[in-house]
């Protein structure tokens, strides 16, 4: 169906009332044709900057945009509807008049949509050719991407029909990708790129800027965040450009074609508010380093509200050409890559109190740093990690454990989401393995955070390290993956299992490979703010003697010494001598099993880190626990027991989570809630144990009640909450019967 331009009058016919569908206007010798569909799906992908242009009285409320009237006076008596199936379609209360995006353009330029057909359509292909619109279904254009055509919409798929498209073209206008906006019911706001060269969904490579055609014939440039500014801006006839992703990308300007803004004066127009300004700040040094005559960033308005930007400013009827011409702003010059410039990095920068280290595992492994996980063969260190990254990643529960959380002899203290990177373990592998490891649904708390990739399922396993024609050199999959991973906003746990796998080049004997393969993985550790874990191989000792101390144990780990050097953090698990591994059996009163028992430590850290060598002993799981705090009970006093308990049921109470005496909610119905020396005590010494401090004189701990009971039947110390009358249960703590043992 086609538009048609005639140098005479229009041909009426196929009209359809007040809707004014132009689609069946016939065709005439030598007219000029346009799809009609595409004009009105321009329109509608560039609706709020035609409201924008249109209507500067309008305001935008509950998902419509609201005017007056067609002759755009203050008011809300025309609305137009901005999202849905309904998209660009008006109605005026007053009148009854109503139809499309075309019929509202012919309305505003009082024209009719009858006889003034040709002047309605044209006057709106100007429009959208002023905002840098391109039909990415004309049949007469030639591009580099003629070998496919972009789709009017993409797949539809949960996220619904787009709302809003926008091309992104050389500045010759050849189409680069398309960028389509979906908002699903019930979901926030998701842009979907189509690359015009690979004729598929996904980033084109580089990304890169809008309107460029607008760009190539202007002095000054505007640089906003969002297609919709740009166009809001461009509608008024100001020349301004986005980058694709907007602050959701604030990390990878460097992704970004930045060349088309050498030789420009640029001006940084920030959303109003901290992630606009720090976005803002980040593009202008790109724009900068990228050759720009001149770069500032206007300063918003200190009246306009929080998220205050460039489409409402045009919207508002601001005078955005004074704003650009004389408002305050900052000028920005680029900067050189830090190392370039010592003069920032002297030792005055380092005055005052150092930061905090933060840990994944208290005293094991901390945030931001790559670290070694290294053991022999079947000892169990995909158990080891997955174990890990379940706890990292359970939801909002961190502080409602009675019992914290431990890894590696620690507690672990940062929560967030967990990426592992699986070479070797299928998918089935995994499966069984979460089901012996997380028999309470753990994993069903944090799905949408725990991503574990069986890369025998997934496309194989894939090097991130390559050796080159200059050496080590990280691959074209790493930097994929950095893209994925820097994209996480509260990633904390990144593991590559094994080392191995991932590494093609030769770091058992090249310091250089174990070098560069460690100082990747830091950097990407850095650039996350996640510990980077690598589960990697230890060798037999010499003369097959055991490992007895943990400086044997780091001398085991395969490779060359660069890549343990290299690493802020190294952690070893290995077998003890078969005399160590009875006496642990006996200790615990346990029959012995073979490859069972194994010692562990921190073999190798930069900072503060607990060294003390622990024993681990493996569970019917397979997972590997550590039994030291057991051990060392086994020649405890029962009165040191007992200050342990008492502490336990004061920390319990104190969290909202306290026990009853026995019964289901007691010490020994819960007691997986206690520190790991009462997990396999008996119930009639445990209870006993519980008896005995109720009773001592002065009674050490006490039966309380909850705010607003009447009932004493709740565990804690004298001078607890609940002790007091004054205890409130946590959220989500466990559940416990209402059956008192009293």
């Amino acid at each position: 169906m086609y538009l048609v331009f005639l140098a005479g009058p229009v041909l009426e016919g196929g009209l359809m009332g007040d809707w004014r569908d132009f689609n069946d206007a016939p065709d005439r010798v030598g007219a000029q044709t346009i799809d009609t569909d595409t004009v009105r799906q321009g329109l509608s992908d560039r609706l709020e900057s035609m409201l924008a242009y249109l209507f500067p009285n309008g305001t935008t409320r509950n998902g419509t945009f609201q005017v007056g009237d067609l002759q755009g006076s203050k008011g809300n008596s025309l609305s137009v509807e901005l999202s849905g199936e309904k998209r660009g379609l008006w109605t005026d209360f007053a009148t009854g008049e109503g139809g499309d995006a075309i019929a509202l353009w012919a309305g505003a330029n009082g024209l009719s949509a009858r006889s003034d057909f040709h002047k309605v359509i044209e006057g709106a292909a100007e429009w959208l050719g002023a905002v840098r619109w391109q039909n990415p279904l004309s049949a007469d254009r030639t591009t580099a991407a003629d070998s496919g055509k972009a789709p009017k919409q993409p797949p539809m798929d949960d996220l619904g029909p787009a709302t809003g498209k926008w091309d992104y073209t050389t500045a010759d206008g050849s189409l680069i990708c398309c960028v389509y906006r979906h908002d699903p019911p019930g979901g926030k706001k998701t842009f979907r790129p189509w690359d015009a060269t690979r004729q598929k969904f996904g980033d084109p490579t580089p990304w890169p800027l809008y309107n460029q055609p607008g760009i190539a014939q202007a002095d000054t440039v505007v640089l906003v965040e969002g297609e919709k500014c740009a166009d809001a801006l461009i509608g008024a006839g100001i020349c301004a450009t986005t980058a694709m992703h907007g602050a959701g990308a604030m990390a990878k300007t460097t992704k970004t074609d930045w060349s088309p803004l050498r030789g420009k004066q640029v001006l940084v127009w920030p959303d109003r508010d901290q992630v606009g300004w720090t976005y803002a700040e980040a593009i202008a040094q790109a724009a900068a380093g990228a050759g720009a005559n001149s770069v500032a960033i206007l300063l918003p308005p200190g009246d306009k509200p929080d998220k205050w930007d460039a489409a409402d400013a045009v919207m508002e009827g601001f005078d955005c050409q004074a704003f650009i011409d004389s408002g305050d702003r900052k000028v920005v010059k680029a900067h050189p890559p830090a190392w370039e410039d010592f003069s920032q990095w002297s030792a005055g920068r380092y005055n005052g109190p150092a930061p905090e280290q933060q840990f994944l595992v208290e005293g094991v492994f901390p945030l931001g740093v790559v670290g070694i996980l290294a053991a022999m063969g079947d000892t169990g260190k995909g158990m080891f990690t997955l174990d890990l990254a379940l706890k990292v990643t359970r939801k909002g529960y961190r502080n409602r454990l009675t019992n914290p959380d431990t890894a590696f002899g620690g507690m672990v203290v940062s929560e967030g989401t967990a990426v592992i990177l699986s070479a070797e373990d299928d998918a089935g592998e995994i499966h069984r393995r979460l089901e012996r490891l997380d028999r309470y649904g753990w994993r069903k708390q944090c799905a949408d955070r725990l991503w574990i990739v069986p890369l025998p399922n997934a496309g194989g396993p894939f090097p991130i390290v390559a050796h080159g024609n200059d050496g080590p050199q990280a691959t074209p999959q790493f930097e994929k993956l950095r893209d994925q991973l820097t994209a996480i906003d509260d990633l904390k746990l990144v593991v590559f299992d094994p080392l191995s796998s991932f590494i093609h080049a030769d770091v058992s004997s090249d310091p250089a490979a174990g070098s560069f393969a460690t100082g990747l993985l830091a950097s990407l550790a850095t650039e996350t703010g996640a510990t980077v874990l690598v589960p990697h191989h230890m060798r037999k000792p010499p003369n097959a003697r055991p490992i007895s101390t943990p400086e044997a144990a780091r001398d085991a780990i395969r490779g060359t010494s660069a890549l343990v050097d290299g690493v802020r953090v190294a952690y070893a698990l290995w077998p003890p001598d078969e005399d160590t591994q009875t006496k642990v059996f006996e200790n615990l009163g346990q029959k012995w099993q073979r490859n069972a028992v194994f010692q562990g430590a921190v073999v190798k850290a930069n900072g503060p880190a607990d060294r003390l060598v622990r024993t681990y002993v493996r569970n019917d799981a397979g997972l590997l626990e550590d039994r030291t705090a057991q051990l060392r009970a086994a020649g405890s006093t029962d009165w040191e027991l007992l200050n342990t308990l008492m502490d336990a049921i004061a920390r319990a109470a104190r969290l909202g989570h306290p026990f009853t005496h026995t019964g289901q909610g007691g010490l020994y119905g819960q007691r997986e809630r206690l520190p790991v020396v009462f997990h396999e005590m008996g119930k009639k010494r445990l209870e006993g144990m519980g008896r005995e401090l109720l009773t001592t004189s002065p009674p050490r701990i006490v039966k309380g009640k909850a705010s607003g009971s009447h009932t004493n039947k709740w565990l804690d110390v004298p001078d607890g909450p609940f002790a007091l009358g004054e205890g409130d249960f946590e959220h989500g703590a466990a559940p416990i019967s209402n059956d008192d043992d009293t």
